[in-house]
């Protein structure tokens, strides 16, 4: 299993929270991921977050969608599409800049938001194609 720091730990459970809440929703665990998305957001440690919903290991199986910024430091989740979005350009980063998650636009042109703090958008980099 792949060493994840606190740092990378915050990363996955923010790229996989809307996915959790989705499936939270559907098998009634909403309550138990909501205190533990509250958690994390209050300050509380990501790697228990994920350590609780086995997330962890669904990282490993993740592995080569992981992508580096050519520096070697990891950046999740990797873009949606290798195109370059048809509204706006660049990248954006967590709006609280609590974890070092990189994202661009959707398909549709629209930001990307954190889910770990009420789908705040994310503020762009300044960084562009």
């Amino acid at each position: 299993m792949t060493e994840f720091d606190e740092g990378d730990a915050l990363v996955l459970w923010c790229a996989l929270l809307p996915d959790l809440r989705r499936a939270a929703a559907a098998g009634r665990w909403t309550d138990r991921l909501e205190r533990a998305a509250a958690r994390v957001r209050d300050g509380g440690t990501a790697l228990d977050a994920c350590r609780q919903f086995d997330l962890l290991d669904a990282a490993d199986r993740a592995e080569p969608t992981r992508s580096t910024d050519g520096l070697g430091a990891a950046v999740y989740p990797t873009p949606r599409t290798p195109l370059p979005p048809r509204t706006g350009r660049g990248e954006y980063r967590c709006p609280r800049g609590r974890c070092a998650r990189r994202d661009r636009r959707n398909d549709a042109g629209h930001p990307p938001v954190c889910a770990l703090f009420d789908d705040e958008p994310m503020l762009p980099t300044g960084v562009t194609p």
